[in-house]
């Protein structure tokens, strides 16, 4: 019994374990994977507090679900229970564009499903931003470059001073903006507390990503005798007379690049150990140059107090723009772990997804479909009501002609001031037709009235005008479903041209290339062309039917104002 208890409450414990909720306040959260097992370091292997870049943009993210400026975002460790420091670099609502860097305490090698909570949408909450916090003291210098006014800073705690004089800001970088540089360096101050120097456990490692313009030579940095370049492809670290070079390097082209110096200085080219020697450590301290002669752009350059590990470096790598890093879950909702799809299932993410351009294309298809649709619909009627009295009048009209073709009868007087076929447009012509006769026969004269052959024509003007009028009547609005039909698909397309641009702009603007961060976004443009075809289907067939109908009534008129002109003149011959 008691084996039975235990059973029975570890049941009711394991799904309450696997839904729980770090914070009720928050409405929404995602899943951050990251998998280490690409890299090829060696599964003991561990990296502390990693800055972790997660790149948000329409594909991945309901900017809807959070603040204009992304205040309500915190991360959560795998336990669910462990808040992270984060430090928003950028974010776009407008856009759809954002870059976080979140601290994560702890990677191993080798592990598929390391993860980190992303929770969103609390209107209560404050910010919670803290570079100083994800840049640890061992960080003595960071910078993102994310300053669009290219008065770049200094994130790491010890807020050294930077002079980008000649240094511009490059909005499509590695992770968010860089820096682009012409030759021209920045010049970094370091305080005297962000110094290195040697002792138990000190080293010194840099890293950085750049992307040269050409494969002339350049200083990448230089600081305390060490020093970084590039030439003819190659990357070069130089320390008094040691030298390490390693090649690789491609022009128009991203890559890391790492240093680490301990008991030996380590050469580090996309995340792989490509040149080591023997060295010592020293003082390093006072101005550092960045960019000496260099051409082509620079991101996300660190510099840390301690020799970095292998997969310390690999890890930078793999957030690259083909990086495997980092992976999104699907958004769930008040706890439920259930998928963020809006109750529409896939068409409900795609809708989600959309881009602020393609919303306003498919409203304004929207309102062309309900345009379309009324058209449809009452022409429909219209015609029909149309046809239906058309045959009355025919069949009255047939039942007594000679005494229809009287203008002084009975019968005609009755048939002209009929209400039953007041939409019918063979009695209008008929009405305009007895009107133009009544005005051209004596009404005192017995037996027929003769007709000369200018009044014949002339009341066959009248009844063609009167025939036209209709015929314009007929066709009132159908200019409406022929824009439908050739418009709509060409706004459909514009939506989702303009959907895919954002899309492939986002993936430039914050480096997260792979098929799921491209798959919404270009699903959810596609819905653009989808609404257009939508409201161009429909309006083809409703059109071709109504034009059909439109045709059959226009010969009926044609065909009974031949036969009015022709019985007319035989009664009223002279």
């Amino acid at each position: 019994m008691k084996r039975f208890l235990a059973l029975l409450t570890l049941l009711l414990v394991l799904p309450m374990s696997a839904h729980a909720w770090w914070n009720a306040e928050w409405k929404f959260r995602k899943k951050i994977t990251l998998d280490t097992s690409a890299l090829t370091a060696e599964a003991s292997d561990v990296a502390t507090g990693v800055p972790v870049a997660v790149r948000l943009h329409s594909g991945n993210f309901l900017f809807t679900d959070a603040k204009p400026d992304g205040s309500d975002i915190r991360f959560v460790a795998g336990d669910d229970k462990t808040p992270l420091k984060h430090h928003i670099e950028m974010f776009d609502a407008a856009n759809q564009l954002a870059i976080l860097w979140v601290q994560v305490p702890r990677l191993a090698a080798k592990t598929p499903s390391d993860a980190v909570w992303m929770y969103t949408s609390n209107a209560k909450a404050a910010a919670a931003d803290d570079a100083k916090g994800v840049y640890s003291p061992s960080q003595r210098l960071r910078l993102n470059f994310s300053e669009a006014d290219g008065a770049f800073k200094d994130a790491s705690p010890y807020a050294n001073l930077v002079a980008a004089v000649g240094v511009a800001y490059g909005p499509a970088g590695m992770a968010g903006g860089s820096a682009l540089f012409t030759g021209k360096p920045l010049k970094i101050t370091m305080l005297e507390a962000a110094a290195i120097k040697p002792g138990s456990g000190a080293g010194l490692s840099w890293s950085a990503w750049v992307k040269p313009k050409a494969v002339g030579a350049g200083q990448l940095f230089t600081w305390g005798g060490l020093t970084l370049a590039t030439a003819n492809g190659n990357a070069t670290a130089t320390l008094d007379k040691l030298k390490l070079s390693a090649p690789g390097l491609k022009a128009g082209e991203w890559h890391h690049l790492g240093l680490s110096l301990s008991d030996k200085l380590v050469l580090f080219v996309d995340g792989k150990e490509v040149a080591s020697q023997a060295a010592a450590m020293r003082d390093f301290g006072g101005d550092m140059i960045v960019g000496q002669g260099y051409e082509g752009e620079l991101d996300a350059l660190e510099v840390a107090a301690v020799p970095r590990t292998s997969l310390w470096f690999q890890l930078q790598a793999a957030q690259g723009a083909e990086g495997t890093l980092v992976a999104y879950g699907e958004a769930e909702q008040d706890g439920a772990a259930e998928a963020d799809t809006g109750g529409g299932g896939y068409i409900g993410v795609l809708v989600k997804s959309l881009t602020l351009d393609a919303k306003i294309v498919i409203v304004i298809l929207a309102v062309m479909f309900a345009i379309a649709i009324y058209v449809m619909v009452s022409k429909t009627l219209i015609l029909g009501r149309i046809g239906r009295q058309n045959t009355q009048f025919i069949n009255a009209f047939e039942e007594e002609p000679q005494k229809h073709l009287d203008p002084h009868s009975e019968t005609s007087k009755k048939l002209r001031g009929g209400t039953q076929m007041g939409d019918s447009s063979l009695a209008r012509m008929y009405s305009t037709g007895m009107r133009e006769l009544d005005r051209r026969v004596n009404a005192k004269a017995h037996g027929p009235t003769a007709l000369s052959g200018e009044a014949v024509a002339a009341i066959k003007a009248s009844i063609d005008s009167t025939l036209i009028r209709e015929n314009q009547r007929l066709t009132k609005m159908m200019v409406l479903l022929t824009i439908a039909i050739s418009g709509g698909p060409f706004l459909g397309l514009l939506g989702t041209v303009v959907g895919v641009m954002i899309t492939f702009a986002a993936i430039a603007a914050t480096g997260d290339v792979n098929i799921n961060s491209i798959a919404p976004g270009i699903a959810a443009a596609l819905l653009a062309t989808v609404a257009g075809l939508t409201v161009a289907i429909p309006s083809l067939f409703g059109y071709n039917y109504l034009i059909t109908r439109i045709k059959n009534l226009t010969a009926d008129m044609q065909a009974f104002s031949d036969e009015f002109i022709t019985r007319m003149a035989e009664a009223h011959n002279q």
